[in-house]
């Protein structure tokens, strides 16, 4: 009889090789996420984001008048949970992905580029800065930093994911840093690029909007004015001896001026970005803690069922108790051993396959989450 060949996984969160290492690096951030959704899941706590909602959300969102209504109607008592959650996950999503963007880029410094000094802390980033300039600076945000000792070059990264979000204060904000360095009066020693890096071009209507913004912040510092500015700072604009402004749309333009302002000595550092972004694509610890989390809150609000107490209670039937020991081929033999005794209707997708894969993954998150609190 042929073995049945499942869908493959990629949980990062139960990987301990090398080859796995720089992606759990890259992406440690939404990794911490995931693990975050992982403990609410089987530490049963979702229902508990719901009272932390603040005060306007009470009014503004309908969730005073749906708990009102939510004794005489299921639809009710579920909206304040499924608000809460969703509104956690995309909060707390949305400031965590512009830190892969960050691990990405100091990546390629450390291992692509003549820099001897990458650090991850802003505040260590801060500290070299001060330290080049021989004066305090306030404590701004710096996303990315490099220093290059033997050369006493330093590129500072300012980066946003893309172009058409976000307030004109938090696009002048780009330039707080840069400005902060200007305050100081003080002539450099050491060359800067001051690199602000937007990473998807697309949609990039707001481009002269960015400029403009920047351009506000930073006018009071500089001799040149809007026209000027606005024309060079694509290309590169010396601000001052040996500070250089540049602002760059995309990857390709990204990675050309890191390789330019390395003194173009390292021609992988073209390519890399997408053989990173290639290799930290094919993970999935994220994406199903995140689906099956918001399944389940479903589930558990309209059905008797817990699909999580309903693993546990099958997981005994059969005196199987899992740990670090299991591998994915043996999670493939329990997933179909369950799903072959699984008679609860409590999985609300049609296909057998998919109800396999589905036990099969609330197995893998149950391993991250003994991993987690052992």
């Amino acid at each position: 009889m042929n073995k049945v060949k499942l869908q493959q996984r990629n949980f990062l969160l139960l990987q301990n090789d090398e080859i796995s290492e720089t992606a759990k690096y890259i992406l440690r951030s939404p990794l911490g996420l995931a693990e975050e959704l992982t403990r609410f899941l089987f530490e049963k706590k979702y229902y508990e984001l719901a009272e932390d909602l603040d005060k306007i959300k009470q009014f503004a969102a309908g969730i005073k008048r749906a708990k009102m209504l939510s004794n005489q109607y299921q639809l009710a008592k579920y909206y304040p949970t499924m608000l809460s959650f969703h509104q956690f996950f995309n909060s707390s999503f949305r400031a965590r992905q512009g830190k892969v963007l960050e691990k990405i880029l100091q990546e390629i410094l450390k291992k692509y580029s003549d820099c001897t000094i990458v650090p991850s802390k802003v505040r260590e980033m801060q500290k070299y800065v001060c330290e080049s300039l021989k004066s305090e600076l306030p404590n701004l945000d710096i996303d990315v930093f490099g220093k290059d000792e033997k050369n006493k070059k330093n590129i500072i990264v300012q980066l946003r994911s893309r172009d058409d979000t976000g307030e004109t204060t938090a696009k002048g904000s780009l330039a707080d840093f840069l400005r902060a360095m200007l305050r100081t009066g003080k002539t450099q020693a050491e060359s800067f690029l001051y690199f602000i890096a937007i990473w998807d071009e697309r949609n990039s209507q707001q481009k002269m909007s960015t400029i403009k913004k920047v351009f506000s912040s930073l006018k009071d510092y500089i001799l040149i004015d809007e026209i000027g500015f606005a024309k060079n700072i694509t290309k590169g604009l010396f601000i001052t001896k040996n500070i250089t402004l540049k602002l760059v749309y995309g990857t390709e333009e990204i990675a050309n001026s890191i390789f330019e302002w390395d003194g173009k000595k390292h021609p992988k550092i073209l390519k890399v970005i997408k053989k990173i972004e290639n290799s930290v694509e094919n993970w999935d610890d994220l994406w199903i803690a995140y689906a099956v989390s918001s399944l389940e809150i479903e589930i558990n609000s309209f059905t008797e069922f817990n699909n999580v107490d309903l693993l546990e209670k099958h997981l005994k039937k059969l005196n199987i108790e899992l740990n670090d020991d299991f591998n994915f081929e043996q999670i493939d033999d329990i997933a179909l051993k369950l799903a072959s005794m699984w008679q609860e209707n409590s999985i609300p997708l049609r296909s057998t396959a998919d109800r396999i894969l589905y036990i099969r993954d609330l197995l893998f998150l149950q391993l991250i989450y003994l991993k987690l609190v052992q």
